[in-house]
């Protein structure tokens, strides 16, 4: 950029420096839309029979269309994963759609009768439409009409004389339909049957609504709901976590904000807020809207690219460079300057300068646009200054790719025509004097308007009576009313002081009455208005005009503002990333193609936040090594040798001793080192993992028609049909919920399948506490399995249940054999009679005795009871009763018969008793 271009953007910089500063930091696109139509994310679904699943949304706010590739044997978890990675308000399926596809989207739809939320963050209206919106030959049809520039440049295709020929006397031009047809080919992956149906069918519903909302001749109709790019999504590149994952591992998390007057209808609006969450932890650490997107998808989607991966921790490792401190640190004041770009070009393309909700000119459409050229220029030198950057791809790209002399004739055209002070005065856009001599002239003569309405009333004056001198008090000019003469108020008549007596043939019009006065439109005042006009309306009218061509050549550089924005919320998002890893003081992790997870020191990002101290742990596992062992031929990294370890490592020991934690935190640092973060461990070794399936968390819901119990089912029988060697599974006391024979037969079953895969056997980490899988041996020995407990210390001499165990927390090798139940029921308010019942029964089970018999046995307090009523017993039989008299009339008195009791009492206190077997 040479010297003149940046003088000029200095100057302009310093010019509104404190004016940029003055607006708040970040306002998240929705707040900012005018509407919902800018939120709305409209996706289409198919599924087969079998489980191959289709899948395509449109974004309004990227004005962009993704498809996502077929995948077989998907069923409704990648459903359920694919509704929280687009968070879609409106949801089509095909009335042929299988039962359980519309069972499952009918239970997360919105219902007219009630405000029902989902299971996952966002609730959306359902559609059904017909199959054939669903075709595949029309759906590609749909693709192959949109805007021929999605594709990117023509190119030159080489056919067959013959086919020459054919095309010639067809008629067929350059960009016919076989030329669409192999460029829409190189963007998206046209053997996606289902997929390119569903965008048909969201491609129709944008038709439908753009029918729906404008009349056939209206221009805006060709900017709504139109589809700039065309994305094709594929999730072999990516690190697969259903949300059953992502809730249990607490990845994202959303919660109504305790804001009342910012809670949303749902969680998916913007009145939601994060909760404690992975991603919580870095989303108030990016400054920009489009930045926290990115950072969404970056821990929505991690990666398994290596090169990738890598970039993004070279990227961190130079942002946290000591010499580039500075530099950071400006470039994250600068960001906090920088709107979402995209929905100041939506609101530009509609005429819109002063979205609806925006009250303030500071937060309108061309004060955004203005600071995002102005700061653009700013951010992109900073990003040149970066000690190591010139290595990097993200500031390469940012260098590269961001045109600064389109940035700055942005700037310079918004700040040579747009009148900021003037607008932030009358709170609309103003036009800069010098800009359009016809409204200069207007302005000047808006501007002598009060010496002018001096003059008037002066020569009103000497035409009125002498004696209305004192009633009528000026004349005043309101827009749009024109020139008016103002008269004090009679209060007895409600009418004017004055109305025009004396004046032949002048009508003094009453136009409205205020605060005293009454304000008339007389012939002196219409013929002002007809030499004069409306001067402030002409105004308005004139700079209408040349903001709406000023519009038109801002929106010439749409696409390299755009491009801006969307490098500047990528860089935020690395930002937050390389925020975070200092906050928190993480590391690097080693990545590899190694099957392994090695971690030295590891912590669970979340838990050592919200404890006084947190006590790490390591971890050493590693998977199946596959049918072609060549593929994980990196042994080693940078020269150390990564050894091999067990493939399922199975954790037993106390509740509350951390084990549920522990787990946790291996999947948590596994992921973060896939999105390219820094981890929470001392040192880590991580191997490329496809996908983490766990059974931990159930989450239960009544619009479910499962119980807890199929639900830990479900999630079990879904790891077991995908696991593949590469693959990290967690199982967090599994079978608990069923009677504890068949649970533990369920435990064992499943530990058994995973080691049974040989050399397809994933990486495993489970906690039980069914200690009778291992004490029975049930579970065979296995040189990949490997047993550790979290370490407690006991003191048995204590009456305190509080003080008798001490967690350590530290993961030990070996088994065991106690939970210690009895002692967390009495630390948690459970009666001390309880507590000692259940350790009895414990010991009982522990050395195999009858718990029939044990249970059977009376207590002390009931043997007392016993024997008292035992000596009353002996005592009857001893008493000597008399048989009653007769009645009167013969009748003997109906009595008990005193020799069957007696009978009975013998039989209950004979000898036999004295065996000591209890009755």
């Amino acid at each position: 950029m040479d010297q003149v271009c940046l003088r000029n953007v200095v100057q302009i910089i310093d010019k509104f420096s404190t004016m940029a500063s003055e607006s708040s930091d970040t306002v998240h696109p929705q707040g900012e839309a005018d509407g919902d139509t800018l939120c709305e994310t409209i996706m289409a679904i198919d599924m087969k029979e079998s489980g191959q699943v289709g899948c395509a949304y449109y974004v309004a706010i990227e004005e962009a269309l993704c498809l996502q590739e077929d995948i077989a044997m998907a069923g409704m978890e990648l459903v359920e994963t694919l509704l929280l990675h687009a968070q879609p308000t409106t949801v089509i399926i095909t009335n042929r759609a299988p039962d359980k596809l519309i069972e499952y989207l009918e239970s997360g739809a919105q219902r007219v009768d009630s405000d029902q939320s989902s299971d996952i963050n966002g609730v959306y209206a359902l559609r059904t439409v017909g199959s054939s919106e669903f075709n595949y030959n029309a759906g590609k049809e749909r693709l192959l009409n949109l805007n021929s520039e999605l594709f990117g440049p023509q190119s030159t295709f080489f056919t067959s004389v013959a086919e020459d020929d054919m095309d010639d006397a067809a008629g067929a031009s350059h960009d016919g339909k076989q030329s669409k047809l192999m460029r829409l080919a190189t963007h998206i992956n046209l053997d996606s049957h289902l997929s390119i149906g569903c965008a048909g069918a969201v491609l129709n519903e944008l038709q439908r609504r753009q029918a729906a909302k404008y009349l056939p001749d209206d221009p805006d109709a060709i900017l709504a709901f139109r589809v700039r790019s065309i994305k094709m999504l594929s999730l072999a590149d990516s690190m697969f976590a259903n949300a059953d994952t992502l809730a249990a591992l607490q990845i994202l998390s959303s919660e109504s904000h305790p804001n009342g007057q910012m809670q949303g209808p749902d969680k998916s609006k913007s009145g939601a807020k994060e909760n404690l969450s992975v991603y919580g932890l870095f989303k108030f650490l990016a400054s920009t809207s489009q930045g926290k997107a990115r950072l969404r998808q970056m821990f929505l989607r991690p990666s398994l690219d290596l090169d990738l991966i890598h970039e993004r921790q070279r990227t961190i490792s130079v942002l946290l460079r000591p010499e580039n401190s500075q530099v950071l640190s400006s470039m994250v004041k600068m960001l906090r300057k920088v709107k979402n770009v995209k929905t100041s070009v939506l609101h530009l393309r509609k005429g819109v300068d002063l979205p609806s909700r925006i009250r303030s000119v500071k937060k309108g459409v061309w004060m955004a646009l203005s600071r995002f050229a102005l700061v653009s220029i700013e951010l992109r030198e900073a990003v040149r200054t970066l000690s190591g950057g010139e290595n990097l791809a993200i500031a390469s790209r940012v260098v590269n790719e961001i045109e600064p002399r389109d940035i700055v004739r942005v700037g310079e055209m918004i700040h040579s025509v747009i009148d900021f002070d003037q607008s932030m005065e009358s709170n609309r856009t103003a036009v800069r004097r010098g800009v359009n001599a016809e409204l200069d002239d207007l302005k000047h003569k808006y501007d002598g308007l009060d010496d002018f309405l001096s003059q008037v009333a002066a020569r009103l004056a000497q035409v009125i009576p002498e004696w209305a001198c004192e009633y009528v008090q000026n004349c005043i000019f309101y827009p749009q009313l024109g020139f008016l003469t103002v008269v004090s108020l009679n209060p007895e008549t409600g009418r004017g002081n004055y109305e025009g007596e004396g004046l032949v043939g002048d009508i003094w019009e009453t136009m409205f009455v205020n605060e005293g006065h009454v304000y008339y439109k007389n012939t002196m005042m219409k013929e002002l208005d007809e030499q004069v006009g409306d001067i402030f309306c002409m105004i308005v009218d004139k700079e209408i005009e040349i903001i709406h061509e000023l519009g038109t050549k801002v929106l010439g550089h749409e696409d390299a503002m755009i491009a801006a924005s969307d490098l500047f919320g990528e860089l935020d998002s690395f930002i937050a990333l390389a925020l975070g890893a200092e906050r928190y003081r993480w590391t690097i992790p080693r990545m590899t193609r190694k099957n392994v997870v090695k971690i030295q020191g590891g912590r669970h990002p979340l838990q050592e936040l919200v404890v006084p101290s947190f006590i790490a742990n390591d971890c050493g596992i590693h998977g199946g090594c596959g049918a072609r062992p060549e593929e994980d031929e990196d042994m080693s990294i940078d020269g150390e040798e990564v050894p091999n370890g067990p493939s399922m490592l199975v954790l037993t020991g106390p509740n509350h001793s951390g084990k549920s934690v522990y787990l946790k935190q291996v999947a948590l640092i596994v992921y973060l080192a896939h999105i390219g973060s820094y981890v929470p461990a001392e040192q880590a070794t991580i191997g490329l993992t496809d996908r983490i399936l766990t059974r931990i968390a159930t989450r239960e819901s009544v619009s479910r028609s499962e119980s807890a119990f199929s639900i830990d089912l479900r999630q079990a029988a879904f790891s077991m049909n995908f696991v593949t060697r590469r693959s990290l599974v967690l199982i967090d006391e599994f079978g608990k919920g069923t009677n504890a024979n068949n649970g533990a037969g369920l435990m064992t079953a499943l530990l058994d399948h995973f080691l049974s895969l040989g050399e397809e056997t994933p990486k495993t980490l489970a906690a039980s506490h069914f200690h009778e899988i291992f004490e029975n041996g049930f579970l065979e020995e296995d040189d990949n399995l490997a047993f550790a407990h979290m370490a407690v210390r006991v003191d048995l001499e204590t009456t305190d249940p509080e003080n008798q165990v001490t967690y350590l927390f530290q993961l030990v090798p070996g088994r065991s054999t106690s939970s210690f139940g009895s002692i967390c029921a009495a630390m948690n308010g459970v009666d001390s009679a309880v507590v000692d019942r259940a350790e009895a029964l414990v010991l009982l089970l522990a050395r195999n005795e009858d718990l029939q018999a044990a249970c059977a046995k009376l207590s002390d307090e009931e043997e007392r009871k016993l024997e008292e009523a035992e000596a009353v017993a002996r005592r009857f039989i001893e008493m000597d009763i008399p048989t009653p008299p007769l009645r009167r009339g013969g009748m003997q008195r109906v009595t008990p018969d005193v020799d069957l009791f007696r009978h009975m009492l013998r039989d209950l206190v004979s000898p036999r008793r004295g065996s000591g077997s209890s009755p």
